[in-house]
């Protein structure tokens, strides 16, 4: 399959940051599913939050997921990577796309970054709905809070479906949750992600490495938590000449603690649309000095990455959406995305969504990938 490629060599953003469009999602209106989808389609990435809750204190909610929540998964998350030993980590080593990836394991652009990315991950598999039991060997920090990891996988579909259920607003579908059926069923995925901190005798080079490479999600569209102090994301903007840093928090936000979640827009949901909703390339740097090396910011990033995909067996012909249906004749043959495996629109009417994911790993993973097999 053909892989997409940035139009020109991107520049760094050179200390150029961009502020997403930030909405509260609270309240489910036409008027804010326009607004979302418009903000989709020209950048692809945008932020969500809450408003107040005069019921519960005052805090913050409208997606079901709140500060206290959040911190305990990060807690979790951080206690696996930097107190897990080397025997259980390799004891829940990938396999099927579930466990954990090592340093230099996984490339997400492995055209420019031959030695992998400086990263650690762990995906977890959404519980079986039937029987509350994960799909996959997990470790010992997850197992004693199993219950925390079960209730935050069921807020951020619930989280999910509020927002596809938006889209499908701003497409003017006339079946509100016509997107939410076609991701009934199909296993959410958790991505839990720390980049360790570099010392000062790190022989990274910024010029042949990266903690994540350019890329673009695989899926529907991915929710990104991220912490405080810990920037790095980095999105090529829409005339494909720059990369801008997504701030941790938008500008006079009302938390300094607790940032909003990220959303952006996967490959499927691009194809899904006619190129309409943007799958918007991005990627993960060493912030420059003195981010990096500064004893009062944590030079360590983790952030958890929920993955919205449709179930395997659906077919990416167009939806039904006025919007979509008159971009039809100006979407032929180009690829979405960017990244080993992406197809293009003529490939990708063939494939399923399950099969375009498995293009996508096996580009990523390369042999690891087939000697799980």
């Amino acid at each position: 399959m053909p892989s997409a490629t940035i139009p020109h060599e991107a520049k760094s953003s050179s200390g150029e940051t961009i502020d997403l469009p930030l909405f509260d999602i609270s309240h489910e209106t036409p008027k804010l599913g326009k607004e979302l989808v418009e903000a989709a389609a020209k950048w692809g990435f945008l932020w969500i939050a809450g408003s107040p809750d005069p019921d519960n204190g005052g805090d913050r909610s409208g997606y079901d997921l709140n500060e206290d929540i959040v911190d305990r998964v990060f807690d979790i998350s951080r206690t696996f990577f930097m107190e897990a030993s080397a025997y259980e980590k390799d004891h829940c080593k990938i396999k099927d796309n579930r466990g954990f990836v090592g340093m230099h394991i996984e490339s997400l652009d492995p055209s420019k970054h031959q030695r992998g990315d400086f990263k650690q991950a762990f995906n977890l598999a959404e519980p079986d709905p039937t029987t509350g039991q994960w799909r996959q060997p997990i470790p010992s920090a997850f197992q004693t809070n199993d219950q925390t990891l079960q209730d935050f996988h069921a807020r951020c579909r619930s989280t999910a479906t509020r927002v596809l259920r938006l889209i499908a607003l701003g497409l003017e579908m006339e079946d509100v949750d016509w997107l939410v059926r076609f991701h009934d069923g199909a296993p959410q995925a958790s991505r839990f992600l720390h980049y360790p901190m570099l010392p000062r005798d790190s022989d990274y080079n910024p010029e042949v490495d990266i903690r994540a490479g350019a890329h673009s999600d695989y899926g529907s569209m991915t929710l990104l938590f991220t912490r405080p102090g810990q920037p790095g994301l980095e999105i090529l903007s829409p005339d494909g000449e720059t990369w801008a840093s997504v701030p941790v928090f938008p500008e006079d936000y009302h938390s300094r603690t607790f940032p909003p979640i990220v959303v952006n827009i996967g490959d499927i949901l691009s194809y899904w649309t006619n190129g309409l909703l943007k799958s918007t390339v991005h990627r993960v740097i060493v912030p420059p000095p003195p981010l990096s090396h500064d004893t009062d910011v944590p030079g360590d990033r983790f952030s958890i990455a929920i993955f919205v995909e449709p179930a395997d067996d659906i077919v990416l012909v167009p939806m039904p959406s006025r919007l979509v249906e008159e971009r039809t004749t100006g979407f032929k043959g180009e690829a979405v995305g960017y990244g080993g495996g992406v197809a293009d629109r003529e490939t990708l009417s063939t494939l399923t969504a399950g099969q375009y994911l498995k293009s996508r790993l096996a580009a990523t993973y390369g042999s690891l990938l087939s000697s799980q097999k």
